[in-house]
C-alpha cells in the first residue's frame, strides 16, 4: 500500500495562516496607530481653536469692561454737568433777583425813611433802618407787602431815639425782615433740573 505523506502540506499551510495572522495584527497595529495620530492631532487642532476662542472671549470681555468703566465716567461727567447747570441756572436767577430786589427796595422807601445796613440770609432780607416817624415804617412795611419782589414783611424791633437838640423830633431804629417772592420760582427751577436728573 502506498504511503503519502501529509506533514508538509500542513506546515505550509500552518505557515500561510500563522503569516496572514501576523499580516492582519501588523494592520490592525498600523489602523490603530493612524487612527490614534489622527485623534491627537483632531483633538490638538480643537484645543488649539478652543484656545483662540477662549483669547478671543477675554479680549471682548476687556473691551467690554473698559466700555462699562466709559460708560461710568460718561454717567459722573452727566451728573457734573447738571450741578453745573443748576448752579448756572441759581446764578442767572440770583443776579436777577438780586437787581430787581434792589430797585424794588429804592422804590418801597418813603421819603422819611432810609437805610442802615442791608443783609440778606437765604431767601429773607433782613433790613435795620431810620425813620422819622412810625408812619413811615409801617408804609415801607405796607409798600414791601404790595411789591411783586417781597412777601411776609415782618417788624422785628423798633426803638425811638430822642435826639440830643430839642428842636429835632425823636426818629426811630427799626430792624424788619421781608422775604424774597422769587424764591418758590427758583425751587420750582431746582426741582425740574432733579426730575431731569432722575429721567436720565
Amino acid at each position: 500500500m502506498m504511503q503519502i505523506n501529509l506533514l508538509p502540506w500542513r506546515e505550509r499551510r500552518h505557515d500561510a495562516i500563522k503569516r496572514t495572522f501576523i499580516s492582519q495584527i501588523l494592520l490592525s497595529v498600523m489602523i490603530a496607530a493612524i487612527v490614534v495620530f489622527a485623534t491627537s492631532e483632531f483633538l490638538a487642532q480643537q484645543l488649539a481653536q478652543q484656545i483662540l476662542i477662549n483669547r478671543v472671549l477675554e479680549q471682548q470681555l476687556v473691551d467690554l469692561d473698559s466700555r462699562v468703566s466709559e460708560v461710568g465716567t460718561l454717567r459722573e461727567r452727566q451728573v457734573a454737568v447738571r450741578d453745573r447747570m443748576r448752579i448756572i441756572a441759581d446764578l442767572q436767577k440770583e443776579r436777577a433777583t438780586v437787581v430787581r430786589a434792589l430797585d424794588e427796595l429804592a422804590k418801597s422807601l418813603p421819603n422819611e425813611v432810609y437805610f442802615l445796613t442791608l443783609e440778606r440770609a437765604d431767601d429773607v432780607i433782613i433790613i435795620v433802618g431810620v425813620s422819622d416817624s412810625y408812619a413811615g415804617v409801617t408804609e415801607l412795611m405796607r409798600r414791601l407787602e404790595s411789591s411783586e419782589e417781597f412777601r411776609y414783611a415782618d417788624l422785628n424791633d423798633i426803638e425811638a431815639q430822642v435826639s440830643e437838640a430839642a428842636e429835632d423830633a425823636s426818629r426811630f431804629v427799626f430792624n424788619l425782615t421781608v422775604e424774597l417772592a422769587k424764591a418758590r420760582e427758583g425751587h420750582a427751577l431746582a426741582i425740574s433740573i432733579e426730575e431731569g436728573e432722575h429721567d436720565g
